[in-house]
């Protein structure tokens, strides 16, 4: 009797793990997203829309797209074309293709407490993501983090977007390109970390702060493509209601330089600029209407025109590389020390294995830029490992690594 009643209970559970695995791939099936290797493929815009629409829909996870698709197309009555992420961990991966709205006034991704990486493994120089009446990412809280790709904001007459907005949250640009009708970058709060990438605009600002958060900028190009007559072109700017101006130099992270100079202007109707733009030829009705304090950087070309303008931004996020000064032999244990930096380090890691090609490696973190030693314990007795160490840095919202030190072996006791 209890044989049969176990046998019973097996069945059962069986049964009801066959159904559960049916319904998967049925859904998978009738849904057209293709799981591979926990990475779902979108090949339609109701797909992308439903990822996290309203929480219901496929959840937290990667989405690789597999075609270009416009958002608006076979767009529901209860839905935006907007791709709403509200909570979770996303990885969005362009794929060489791209995602966009079409006369919308909608952002094309809209992040409300989400953490989102943006990414393209196949860059084309095309267009990762094109808004046509808003911002192509607009975000006011959770983690963003964009590797590369291109984000463009175009017009469709009504207002200026922008390439990416943040208006709270934390958001990392390790590179990518923002191009904006308005302005490339802009900020209402939260903070903005730019380790790389470029920031253009063929009408305004590269890099524009409307009136909150934090920018730090390492790294990066900023663009503005603008020509005219009339108006010096302006690549850099800042502007709140209150009138104050903001230092470009006070964006800048620490060890970061930019060139070329960049002045501050007040346009109050006074039409006042510096010496080496002829002042006739600033116009008011371009610029000098504006009764607020604007920060730029200008170039003119001679002939009486200003020319597009470019500043760039240098630095060196990345930490010093270290070495290994001496490896001791232990009981199923060695022990290791490497050269100490003082700067631009946080703390160390060191990896291990049995393989000189460091297979299936394990890492030990050491943190605190003045350790210099370290054990690695419970190793297998008299057998050959082989170990590196590099510095790593936490530093404008992200971790950075130096290059692996020069390997070396020791067998353990």
């Amino acid at each position: 009797m209890i044989k049969q009643a176990i046998s019973k209970k097996s069945v059962r559970i069986a049964l009801t793990f066959a159904f559960c695995a049916f319904a998967v791939i049925l859904f998978m099936m009738f849904s057209g997203v293709k799981a591979e290797a926990k990475t779902f493929v979108i090949k339609t815009p109701k797909q992308m829309r439903n990822i996290n629409w309203k929480n219901k829909g496929f959840g937290p996870g990667t989405y690789k797209l597999g075609n270009d698709m416009t958002l608006t197309d076979d767009l529901g009555s209860d839905e935006h074309p907007t791709v709403l992420l509200t909570k979770g961990k996303f990885v969005i991966d362009f794929n060489g293709h791209t995602l966009q709205n079409s006369g919308e006034q909608y952002p094309v991704f809209s992040l409300r407490g989400a953490n989102v990486t943006f990414k393209d493994s196949k860059p084309k120089n095309n267009i990762s993501v094109r808004s046509y009446g808003a911002g192509a990412i607009d975000m006011t809280k959770g983690s963003v983090l964009i590797k590369n790709g291109y984000y463009m904001g175009r017009s469709d007459g009504t207002n200026n977007p922008v390439g990416l907005y943040v208006g709270g949250g934390k958001c990392v640009v390790n590179g990518g390109t923002f191009d904006g009708e308005f302005v490339g970058a802009s900020t209402a709060g939260g903070k903005l970390y730019i380790n790389n990438g470029t920031f253009t605009t063929p009408y305004f600002f590269a890099l524009m702060r409307f009136g909150g958060g934090t920018i730090k900028i390492s790294k990066g190009t900023f663009i503005n493509s603008k020509s005219s007559y009339s108006s010096p072109s302006m690549a850099l700017g800042s502007y709140n209601n209150t009138g104050n101006t903001y230092s470009f130099s006070s964006w800048l992270a620490a060890g970061a330089s930019f060139s070329p100079s960049v002045q501050t202007i007040y346009w109050n109707g006074t039409n006042t600029a510096p010496s080496y733009y002829p002042t006739n030829n600033v116009g008011t009705n371009n610029i000098g209407y504006y009764s607020q304090p604007y920060l730029y950087a200008g170039s003119y070309t001679g002939g009486n025109v200003y020319g597009p303008t470019s500043v760039k931004v240098t630095g060196s996020p990345n930490p010093p590389k270290t070495k290994i000064t001496k490896l001791s032999a232990r009981s199923k244990a060695l022990a290791v020390k490497w050269k100490k930096k003082s700067s631009k380090t946080t703390g160390y890691q060191i990896q291990y294995s049995t393989s000189s090609k460091f297979k299936k490696a394990k890492i030990l973190t050491v943190k605190g830029k003045k350790k210099s030693s370290a054990r690695i314990s419970k190793l297998k007795g008299g057998k050959k490992y082989y170990l590196r160490v590099r510095t790593y840095r936490k530093f404008n919202g992200t971790k950075f690594y130096s290059k692996w030190s020069k390997k070396k072996s020791k067998k353990t006791n």
